[in-house]
């Protein structure tokens, strides 16, 4: 397998991506209009390069890669490579999940192996954990290291087409769904159908996400500029393809939340939300504002809505099922990680004897 680096930016990357893309289509997080958007909106100087992957011929597969040096706990450097991701947390927090490789499907190995020599460390954020079953299999010069392994809770929307969606959760989400929504009364549920609709809710949404977070002591995801720019110009570009869903619930007494969400290949993608507060704790106004996106993407005829990565227990206790992503990295073998193991497993160890000799109460 060859490997060409080119600049993403370069008038035929994108053409190149597009191409690809059409002959197998890609998840949401890799389709030609969420990375076209994300390369609009990242400065050019953070060396993000596409990789294009051939046997010899014309481009058969394609990711992004970033590349960083990087210095842990003073003493670990570190060569870093990153799949479709900067390696800038600023960058990064837009969250690739389903993460991998545009084109003709290929193992994440003949990738690794296409870079040679230039790397000490490769990144996968949110990667498939198929994917990554078998990086390591045989290999004495590298590992495979799993920093997180995160579930990604769905429900089937044909479930739900075939049943009444409450039916299919526990009996005490039912009861929780069920009572909130006899507290909070008839509810109106607007689903976004122009581009001016799409911005009032989620400008109602930001503000409400807001809200929420800093009730927490914590600025919330849309407090970055970068972040809430490139999500408005992700809405103006990609809404009138159907790609984005935004949902307002509300009751007679005023908005009880907004979901933001991607529509992909008969997928719902829930990616952000924006909840009211309400002093009464029976009142859910999670387990309302996704039962009403849930009911609705049934409706339309979609067949899975995806929660996305996390391990909440209201996407769990809304879901029919559950798949695992992980947050990876192929390591070499070299005596800095060694020591970085060696530094870690003390540090626990130090935190574990701490804890065993502090005085109970």
């Amino acid at each position: 397998m060859k490997l060409a680096l080119v600049d993403p930016h370069a008038p035929s990357a994108l053409r190149i991506w597009r191409e690809l893309c059409a002959r197998t289509p890609p998840t949401y997080f890799l389709s030609p209009g969420w990375i076209e958007t994300w390369l609009a909106c990242l400065p050019r100087e953070r060396g993000l390069r596409l990789a294009l992957l051939s046997d010899g011929g014309p481009p058969i597969a394609a990711c992004f890669l970033g590349q960083r040096f990087k210095l842990r706990r003073r003493v670990v450097a570190s060569r870093a490579v990153f799949l479709n991701a900067t390696g800038v947390e600023k960058f990064d927090e837009l969250c690739i999940e389903y993460n991998g490789v545009v084109g003709r499907p290929i193992e994440l190995h003949a990738l690794i192996d296409a870079l040679h020599g230039q790397w000490d460390e490769v990144f996968l954020p949110g990667v498939p954990e198929a994917a990554v079953a078998d990086l390591d299999h045989g290999r004495r010069d590298r590992r495979l290291r799993v920093d997180r392994r995160v579930p990604a809770y769905f429900v089937d929307l044909a479930a739900v087409r075939a049943r009444d969606y409450p039916t299919l959760l526990s009996a005490q989400t039912r009861s929780q769904l069920r009572r909130a929504r006899r507290e909070l009364g008839p509810l109106t549920v607007e689903v976004a159908a122009t581009i001016g609709e799409a911005r009032s809710i989620y400008a109602e949404l930001v503000g409400l996400h807001a809200a929420q977070w800093q009730a927490k002591g914590q600025p919330g995801a849309f407090a970055d500029p970068w972040f809430d720019r490139f999500h408005r110009l992700l809405i103006e570009r990609r809404f009138e393809h159907g790609e984005i869903q935004l949902v307002r619930v509300r009751s007679a007494t005023g908005t009880v939340g907004c979901v933001y969400n991607f529509v992909w290949r008969g997928r719902v993608l829930q990616y952000q939300s924006g909840l009211a507060q309400f002093a009464d704790p029976h009142i859910k106004p999670g387990f309302i504002v996704h039962a009403a996106a849930v009911e609705h993407s049934a409706a339309t005829g979609l067949d899975v809505y995806d929660l996305l990565a996390g391990d909440h227990r209201f996407k769990k206790s809304l879901s029919t099922g559950v798949a695992w992503l992980l947050w990876a990295r192929v390591q070499r073998r070299r005596w800095r990680f060694a020591l970085e193991d060696r530094i870690v497993a003390g540090v626990r160890a130090h935190r574990a004897r701490r804890a065993v000799a502090a005085p109970a109460g």
